[in-house]
């Protein structure tokens, strides 16, 4: 569309008339754009110094009569115009660069677009130019790191796995902290369907969407941005908008990669010969009263497995037989062209990853069809249609005890992998035998996602138009579950196996009507109104039944169970009616008003409170448009903005406010009983939002800064405040408490190096500066999460994500370092030393205090793009600095033996404290294999909080475009090869696998928790793209 518009503006601009001149020659050439490598229709040629010229056709050629000793110069708006002598050529192809100063940027908005330079509002943008030439796996990847103050977290690096998206941080405890996804104006039905529970991760609602669909991507995160979308906008709103035909001949689009995936890290496990030592070191003082030096293998192995029979020579390395170096493909064809009525583009896609973990995958097909038609001068008509379908093959039980991956963590090395008949061995006595959990558990769930949506122009007259759109995201998700009973450890208790089938089918319907009016007035007055009225209904069924006795394992499927013991299916639904508008008003480009405001009713919420309001204004002023700053000619822009609103949050259960009953059993009976008391107070929680902002361009466009500083206080939380049982009931959805973020966000580019046909060289620069902190909490009471409990605190002037427990002081090296009043409770030389917060001479969980938080100092990413003639390369790096991890799984790879589990350990414990000869590092506490000493060293304890920042270089890319000359023989448009590196480097002091890490998906308190998630892959792929 952009090339659509520069071409009428050029007509406009240029005009010619030709002349006869003795001794010519025809010279004949193309001209394409530097940002893509495609032709310019339009561009004007005109021999210097004269008023001879030519325009270059729809493929971007030209012909022109001219003579050795003239100049041409090449022009065309939005671009940089460049002059060629013609010497003794007869052929001259030239490349134009893009004038970041004349060519207009277009941001889009909620209900309409606006041009950056008049924009208010706080507004992240992401064009397809700037990722055009990086594959990126999903819509997700594509954003990562590339917006300030939007932080995104891949939960885990299984394939189609869910992630974790905070614009401006966490500003809920109960309720979602995720922005709403509005593609091409209709808002994405989000979250996990699953209804089996697959563990701790989540599937990623976005991995539906082909990526190179996108055109582009825009963040609101400030108020007088996102406060038109009212009670959904408290986290912020990311739009979406797919790509579009254009006036032009039909152009087709193919574009093929494959590659490879590996594990990028893997810590080292201790072996068979350190298994057995720390065997030794945990049995010896205790049991055997001797030195473990003592202690032979056979005795060791005797004593606790009863003998082996199994060879010295097994030494198994489990984490290589459950992982694998994973292929990865990708197929798409786009079709797009038009004319001046109709413009059309049409996509298919198929998407395959295996996962590096076994028996893990996802693929996607997917098309999609987006049509625009002007049916005469009044009446328009667009139409967006995608469908999909996704198969995910999961990890069960992923980020838990009982998944292949942490099996594979915890299996002794003495184990080998089959027993000689070919059956499985269980390797201990707690866990099963990884490769069968990955391997024979079938897990599967399928989707078939349509997003379809029609919008209906009509002119009523000049700069006045009315609106109507209607839109469906409709989702068919099922999934399927298998568990035989062949093996050791099997969690199917059933002869014959287990299996499950779900369903979870949710249709959201969106209909709306709007009027959009723009005008500009004498004496440099511009105004654009929007108002409107949006309804949305949503209704969700959802079923699950469960089997056993299946005839064998071949038939998988529920139908073949013999019994189908349990079953359930639900319906339910909810709406929002709700009232928009928003002012713009200019005055000579330079003075900027905007004023929004939507009322949402909400059925999740009583009569008491249905309705919520939210009220946003800005302000602008462009002081490089001010008289006196025109002599000032290294200012291409200066402006201050500053907004203010208010947005809301609504995303809870439908019924929290209703007094719900449900089934029970009463003295054997079936019967109807109690489970939720209703609260008719119940409202959404309010974020008010403050936001000041500097835009700044410098020397023609070659430094830009854009800088904001924001306050977001969120109050009225949702959260289930506890209550005495003798009620009969535990808590009470209510609004209690408040949080603040607050913070600095900058994005700086620079254009280093900027030769036409030469190296250019550009950098982009994001970085985000967030605090959070817990205002206020029902009583001001601490409220307790995680394994234990108490190993996460939300606590008043606190952080969301702070970590609870002892601080190490180290180990005791000796007997005498023990005070007597710890060895009163078994605590002795090689125990970990905590420290007493209270002063009363013991450790309790009273010395438990603030240990780490998981929110960062900073973080954001650095890219930097090169070309040169036909070859391009960008690098990207992605960063976070000043977060903890809790590394809840150390205290199991760390636990020598502590939790009662043989679970092998990470190669860090052959440090550990031996002997008061042999203290060890200092850090690591002795083996034990006795209760107090089991208790006291694998205690919450800031022993196993670490410093999760990191460098990654996400993104190394390099391409190479086939020149003109050789297209044109080839007859193509374009060709461009290129090889891509993906999460190619790390640089980080974790010691775990991935500092990216989330343990409990998207849930607002686990965040920065590790355990046992799976790391994400490093990945190499290869492709080509192809312009017909």
């Amino acid at each position: 569309m952009r090339k659509v518009l520069l071409i009428i503006l050029s007509l406009f601009a240029f005009s010619f008339h030709g002349e006869v001149w003795a001794q010519q020659r025809q010279v004949t050439g193309t001209v394409i754009s530097a940002e893509d490598n495609l032709p310019l229709p339009g561009v004007n040629i005109r021999i210097k110094g004269t008023t001879r010229g030519a325009i270059t056709d729809i493929d971007g050629k030209y012909s022109i009569q001219a003579s050795e000793n003239e100049t041409l110069v090449y022009s065309f708006v939005g671009f940089l115009s460049q002059e060629a002598a013609v010497g003794n050529r007869s052929t001259i192809d030239i490349t134009l660069q893009l004038d970041s100063k004349t060519l207009s940027e277009v941001v889009v908005v909620g209900y309409g677009s606006v041009e950056k330079k008049e924009l208010t509002g706080s507004v992240g943008q992401l064009n397809a130019a700037i990722i055009k030439d990086v594959p990126a796996l999903g819509v997700d990847q594509a954003l990562q790191g590339r917006i300030a103050g939007v932080q995104i977290t891949q939960n885990a690096g299984t394939p189609g796995a869910g992630i974790s998206v905070r614009v401006r941080g966490s500003s809920s405890i109960s309720a979602s902290n995720q922005p709403l996804f509005v593609i091409d104006g209709v808002p994405m039905t989000t979250g996990d369907p699953s209804q089996l529970g697959f563990g701790g991760q989540s599937s990623n609602a976005l991995a539906d969407l082909n990526p190179n669909d996108i055109e582009s991507m825009e963040v609101l995160k400030d108020a007088a941005a996102a406060a038109i979308y009212g009670s959904r906008a408290a986290n912020g709103v990311v739009l979406i908008t797919t790509k579009r035909g254009a006036d032009q001949k039909t152009q087709v689009n193919l574009n093929v990669y494959g590659g490879t995936q590996q594990l990028w890290n893997e810590p080292r496990f201790l072996d068979r010969n350190g298994y057995l030592d720390l065997f030794k070191d945990a049995f010896a003082e205790d049991f055997f009263g001797v030195p473990s030096s003592e202690i032979s293998d056979e005795e060791i192995l005797d004593f606790y497995y009863g003998g082996l029979p199994y060879g010295d020579d097994v030494n198994t390395n489990w984490v290589r037989e459950v992982t694998r170096s994973a292929p990865i493909q990708n197929y798409e064809l786009s079709i797009s062209g038009g004319n001046e009525k109709t413009k059309y583009y049409i996509s298919g896609n198929y998407f395959d990853q295996q996962g590096t973990v076994i028996n893990s995958s996802y693929s996607r097909m997917s098309t999609r069809f987006n049509l625009d038609h002007k049916i005469n001068d009044r009446f328009e008509i667009s139409f967006n249609s995608g469908i999909s379908r996704a198969v995910q093959n999961r990890i069960v039980s992923d980020n838990t005890l009982n998944g292949p991956f942490a099996n594979s963590l915890a299996a002794s090395p003495l184990w080998p992998v089959f027993e000689e008949d070919g059956s499985y061995t269980r390797p201990q006595f707690f866990y099963s035998n990884p490769v069968a959990v990955g391997t024979e558990n079938d897990d599967e769930n399928q989707s078939i996602r349509i997003f379809t949506n029609a919008l209906a122009k009509y002119k009523v007259n000049e700069g006045l138009n009315f609106n109507v759109r209607v839109g469906a995201d409709v989702l068919n998700f099922s999934e399927r579950r298998y568990t035989p009973d062949n093996y050791p450890g099997s969690s199917s208790t059933a002869e014959g196996g287990s299996g499950s089938f779900s369903t979870f089918n949710p249709i959201k319907w969106v209909a709306e009507a709007f009027v959009d009016y723009s005008k500009v007035f004498d004496g440099g007055h511009s105004l654009n109104l929007v108002v409107g009225h949006n309804r949305e209904e949503n209704l969700i069924s959802s079923s699950s039944v469960r089997g056993i006795q299946f005839p064998g394992d071949r038939f998988r499927y529920i139908g073949a169970a013999a019994l189908v013991n349990e079953g359930s299916n639900n319906f339910v639904g909810w709406g929002l009616e709700s009232y928009f508008g928003r002012v713009n008003y200019s005055y000579k480009e330079r003075y900027l008003f905007s004023s929004s405001f939507r009322a949402d009713a909400s059925s999740r919420f009583g009569p008491n409170n249905r309705w919520g309001y939210f009220p946003s204004v800005s302000a602008g002023w462009r002081i490089n448009e001010e008289a006196f700053m025109q002599d000032l000619d290294v200012f291409s822009d200066l402006k201050i903005r500053g907004s203010f609103g208010l947005t809301g949050n609504q995303e809870i259960g439908n019924f929290s406010w209703r007094g719900l009953v449900g089934s029970g059993n009463y003295l054997g009976s079936p019967s109807i009983v109690p489970v939720q008391l209703g609260n008719p107070d119940l409202k959404w929680e309010n974020t008010a939002q403050t936001d000041i902002g500097l835009d700044v361009g410098l020397f023609n466009g070659r430094l830009t800064l854009v800088a904001d500083y924001y306050y977001k206080k969120t109050t009225d939380l949702l959260f289930a405040r506890p209550i005495p049982t003798q009620n009969g009931y535990g808590s009470f959805q209510s609004n209690v408490g408040s949080v603040e973020n607050k913070g600095w966000e900058f994005t700086v580019s620079t254009v280093n190096i900027d030769r036409p046909n030469g190296l250019n060289w550009r950098t982009d620069l994001n970085l985000t500066f967030n605090r959070n902190k817990i205002l206020e909490l029902y009583n001001g009471e601490d409220v307790f999460y995680g394994f234990g409990g108490n190993s996460i605190v939300l606590r008043e002037g606190q952080p969301i994500g702070t970590f609870y427990g002892f601080i190490s002081d180290g180990v005791f090296a000796t007997q005498a370092d023990v005070p007597e009043s710890r060895q009163e409770f078994g605590i002795r030389a090689g125990d970990m030393n905590y420290r007493d917060i209270n002063g009363d001479g013991i450790i309790t969980d009273d010395d438990f205090t603030v240990i780490g938080n998981a929110q960062p100092k900073f973080f954001g990413g650095f890219t930097n793009s090169i070309s040169y003639k036909g070859f391009d390369a960008q690098v990207f790096m992605q960063f976070s600095y000043g977060n903890d991890i809790w590394n809840a799984a150390g205290s199991f790879q760390e636990g020598m033996f502590a939790n009662f589990f043989d679970d092998n350990n990470k190669a860090t414990v052959e440090g550990r404290w031996r002997s008061e000869e042999q203290p060890g590092n200092g850090s690591m506490p002795r083996a034990a294999y006795d209760v107090s000493a089991n208790r006291n060293n694998q205690s919450n304890t800031s022993r196993f909080i670490e410093d999760g920042s990191y460098l990654r270089v996400k993104n190394l890319v390099i391409g190479y475009r086939l020149p003109a000359d050789v297209l044109e023989r080839v007859k193509l448009r374009s060709v461009r090869f290129y090889a891509q590196a993906q999460n190619l480097l790390t640089f980080t002091n974790y010691s775990g696998f991935d500092p990216e890490v989330n343990f409990a998906g998207t849930s607002n308190t686990t965040i920065g928790v590790d355990f046992y998630t799976f790391p994400q892959p490093r990945t190499y792929t290869f492709g080509v793209n192809i312009g017909f």
